[in-house]
């Protein structure tokens, strides 16, 4: 009776496991209402004992550093490269996104972080940025033994290289004609003593680089009354072709230097042009003025106004000191005029004699005033002299003779011409052969 019994509760037991075995196990499991996370992801944990799932499991979707879903912080941050604005510099970690931010920290313009360099300096007067500690660096750099300065930019050497005449050719557009200038820009030059437009200029940028475009239909003659002869042609420059010249920073020998100020002059002839356009004298505020008046020449408005322009930028121009040049006004030279007040200006007869400025103290043909010409010069017609690699230049100087129409130049020889320095006298006004070499003094 016992043994059936057993048998029968076995039986029973068997059924009930089969049964179970094929309905499932009928118990409702439950989860956390919290997310648990970990770098990989997140889920909602079983808070029941009869199973280990995991509900609702995925990647973490990130937004600057926490996912937007269970609100996980990334910590291990893989940030790349910084970006970068007037006011700071950010870095975004590549896996969650998080961007950390801060202000430059700077060391003389430069952010020790992320090594911006500031741009927009607000310099005090003690020449130190208030924004960045940056030292105003000097618009100018000396050579080693100080006896030059290089300081501004002229156009001066041609530029033949093949790829680089055509990008520039092709940035300048349309050429220029007598009745139509378009980009380019008409020098205003005389011929026949009446100003014509035959002779342009245009100043492109390529890769970092200024130039000067030039361009004639006419060759400039070497006397503004009437054309006589050009050499423009002997210095290999023709008409109906374009021309291009760099800008180059200009070379300045120092003729003084006192008290933290120099005396400079361009240790090149860089242009060149007449004095004064023609023979004429003239009448102003009831005063005669003659051909030779340094006050009222072409080539002292040229100075102040195109080269000064044209050579120096807004700091360079803050440490050119405003000279009173003296005219000698006063002597027995009646064609002497008032002292001006100028940037730029010609040295005199007396400056290239004086031994202090490192010019021999006689007029006869000496090395030290001997000076060669950019290839920008030889394109605006200087005379070329007996195969020499010098050319004459102007000094402001009038001579007292021939009514007012001649001034002192150097010759290329490094002679002076002029008063007492030379039978033949100096140069007519009117004559654009000759060089133009400025000088002026500057704050060091």
């Amino acid at each position: 009776m016992k043994h059936k019994l057993l048998t029968a509760l076995l039986a029973f037991v068997s059924a009930l496991c089969l049964c179970f075995s094929f309905a499932g196990c009928a118990h409702t499991h439950t989860y956390a209402a919290a997310w648990s996370s970990d770098e990989t992801g997140h889920w909602h944990a079983a808070t029941c004992s009869h199973t280990s799932e995991r509900k609702d499991a995925g990647a973490h979707t990130y937004e600057n550093g926490k996912c937007t879903t269970c609100n996980y912080e990334h910590k291990e941050h893989t940030f790349g490269a910084y970006s970068k604005t007037e006011t700071g510099h950010a870095q975004s970690c590549s896996v969650c996104k998080k961007t950390v931010s801060a202000v430059h920290t700077y060391k003389n313009g430069t952010c020790t972080v992320c090594e911006y360099a500031h741009q927009n300096h607000t310099y005090g007067t003690d020449d130190i940025c208030e924004v960045c500690g940056k030292v105003r660096p000097l618009p100018y750099t000396k050579s080693e033994d100080g006896s030059k300065i290089y300081f501004g930019e002229y156009p001066q050497s041609e530029i033949k290289e093949e790829a680089t005449v055509s990008a520039l050719t092709e940035k300048a557009s349309a050429l220029p004609s007598e009745e139509e200038s378009g980009a380019w820009t008409s020098y205003g030059y005389y011929y026949g003593g009446e100003v014509t437009d035959y002779m342009w200029y245009i100043d492109v940028e390529l890769n970092g680089s200024r130039y000067r475009g030039v361009y004639f239909t006419m060759e400039r003659n070497y006397k503004t009354g009437s054309k006589i002869m050009s050499y423009q042609d002997d210095n290999g420059y023709f008409t109906e072709t374009v021309y291009w010249f760099r800008y180059e920073p200009i070379e300045w020998r120092v003729l003084e230097s006192e008290e933290g100020r120099a005396l400079l002059m361009a240790n090149i002839i860089l242009d060149c042009g007449q004095y004064y356009n023609n023979y004429d004298e003239r009448t102003q505020d009831g005063e005669t003025v003659y051909p030779n008046n340094y006050k009222e020449s072409d080539i002292r408005k040229w100075l102040i106004e195109n080269f000064y322009e044209t050579a120096f930028d807004s700091a360079a121009k803050e440490i050119i000191e405003t000279t009173t040049v003296d005219n000698r006004a006063g002597t027995d030279n009646p064609y002497a005029c008032e002292d001006t007040q100028d940037k730029v200006f010609l040295l005199c007869s007396d400056d290239v004699v004086n031994e202090a400025y490192g010019f021999a103290p006689s007029g006869d043909p000496d090395a030290s005033r001997q000076l060669k010409a950019t290839d920008y010069a030889k394109a605006q017609g200087i005379q070329p002299k007996n195969g020499s690699e010098c050319f004459s230049w102007w000094l402001r100087t009038p001579e007292n003779k021939a009514k007012g129409k001649t001034v002192f130049r150097i010759a290329e020889t490094g002679q002076v011409q002029g008063g007492v320095y030379w039978m033949g006298g100096g140069e007519n006004v009117d004559y654009v052969r000759n060089g133009i070499v400025p000088a002026l003094w500057i704050d060091l």
